[in-house]
């Protein structure tokens, strides 16, 4: 490749990830030229892999909710199989620990519907939900009125505010 077609290349490099020439040089040299592949680079180098879903997934909420709280299991090497599954769970950070339990709740929601799911750990997932949200009404909702219409209307404002929870506690996170 000639000079002029590697500074072009560092060039558009530098300009989309916002670094200097030095550093866009440097991610393309590492990946051969590949201005995808230097990029990502260039992501896995600033970002945490927590902030580098909530960048990819930010327009769904709740699928960020999700795929976190999947980064999560697999950082900590914790199988659906374990039979100590919760406890290691528990285990973790409490932010990170709560995140995950909310997760899996709004999970076991979708698979098995909101009337079971208020029988699988709704006291823990209320408090999280009520305390550590600041959403009072929503963990009210599930504890007294039960009402699976009120819970998806709100549903899009849990998932927000846990995402505005991870992006307060991203160091704990992987």
């Amino acid at each position: 490749m000639d000079d002029a077609r590697r500074r072009q290349l560092t060039d558009i490099v530098a300009a989309k990830a916002g670094v200097d020439v030095a550093c866009a040089a440097r991610h393309l040299a590492l990946h051969d030229d590949d201005v995808a592949a230097a990029l990502r680079g260039i992501d896995i180098e600033r970002f945490t892999l927590t902030q580098r879903l909530l960048n990819k997934y930010r327009r769904d909420p709740e699928d960020a909710l999700q795929h976190v709280a999947l980064a999560v299991l697999q950082h900590e090497d914790i199988r659906s199989d374990s039979v100590l599954r919760l406890e290691r769970i528990a285990a973790l950070a409490p932010p990170v620990a709560g995140v995950v339990m909310l997760a899996e709740w709004l999970a076991y929601v979708d698979w098995e519907g909101f009337d079971s799911a208020l029988y699988a750990n709704i006291d823990a997932v209320a408090a999280f939900i009520g305390g550590v949200l600041d959403l009072p009404e929503v963990a009210a909702n599930l504890l007294q009125a039960r009402d699976a219409d009120v819970f998806e209307t709100r549903r899009p404002a849990l998932a927000a505010a846990a995402l505005l929870f991870i992006e307060r506690h991203t160091t704990q996170f992987p």
